[in-house]
């Protein structure tokens, strides 16, 4: 009778310990599933905040710039008119240094990119820039870390690639003219 006794208490405290052990298992998990849901919170703020910040970069620089006639100017007679000839050894430097800018945002937004941090639709928007400047970049001689460069030639390459004007016509002037550094 005593073993019986015994042998109840110990299932009753095998069962216990069984009980505790799946309630602390159900919390463990029910915690990681907050955790969860608050990581995916913070990253959406995070995401929000850098989009913003982005987007309040880009707008800083054209501020900057409207005011400017002779540099709105410029910027026409590049980028929509195509007029490369008009452009001066001293303005092709302030299109290297403009460029240098589009250069630091379009690596950014790629950067991001490769972490997770960016949507497919931001990043295909400037690899796409990235990939239509590049040449511009080569005969300015922006720096252009070769990892970011060799996805920009990919994707220049691909079947889905639209060239914009500023390469095609960029590519077709420059055939025949040097880089304002060689002058």
């Amino acid at each position: 009778m005593r073993l019986v006794l015994i042998s109840y208490r110990i299932m009753k405290t095998n069962t216990f310990i069984t009980l505790s052990t799946a309630t602390a298992n159900v919390g463990v998990l029910v915690g990681l599933v907050f955790l969860i849901f608050e990581l995916r919170q913070t990253s959406t703020i995070a995401l929000s905040q850098m989009t913003q910040q982005r987007a309040l970069s880009y707008i800083d620089q054209n501020v900057a710039y409207a005011p400017d006639q002779e540099f709105s100017e410029l910027m026409a007679r590049v980028y929509k008119q195509h007029d490369f000839d008009s452009v001066t050894k001293n303005e092709w430097f302030q299109i290297a240094r403009h460029e240098s800018i589009e250069r630091t945002r379009a690596r950014d937004i790629w950067f991001q990119y490769n972490k997770g941090l960016i949507d497919d639709g931001i990043y295909l928007l400037y690899i796409n820039s990235a990939a239509n400047r590049l040449p511009l970049w080569e005969w300015l001689e922006v720096f252009v870390p070769e990892d970011f460069k060799a996805d920009a030639i990919v994707r220049s390459e691909e079947k889905d690639f639209q060239a914009g004007a500023i390469r095609t016509k960029f590519i077709e002037w420059s055939k025949d003219n040097k880089s304002p550094y060689e002058i």
